[in-house]
């Protein structure tokens, strides 16, 4: 199974998360994008970045590298979680 799900990444159909070690598999758009994911509850929102794209173009660029990729993940927590949590 997770020989498929590796190809399953390799090809784009997923996106592979390593978190605490553990690898987790999501379906996404195939467009490019980032992530929103709550450090609660693991819920995942899909977001754009255009300010994202220019400083890893930049940053790549100062280094003398070319054709840069990358991946970026923004955790903290839901609002649905911010509002569960005891206070206090």
């Amino acid at each position: 199974m997770y020989r498929t799900l590796a190809a399953l990444a390799e090809a784009g159909q997923v996106d592979q998360v390593t978190t605490n070690g553990q690898a987790a598999y999501r379906r996404c758009s195939p467009e490019h994008h980032h992530h929103l994911r709550c450090r609660a509850c693991g819920r995942t929102i899909e977001v754009t970045g255009q300010p994202v794209e220019r400083w890893a173009a930049a940053i790549a660029a100062e280094h003398g590298f070319t054709e840069p990729d990358h991946v970026t993940e923004i955790t903290g927590v839901c609002p649905a979680c911010r509002e569960a949590a005891p206070t206090g």
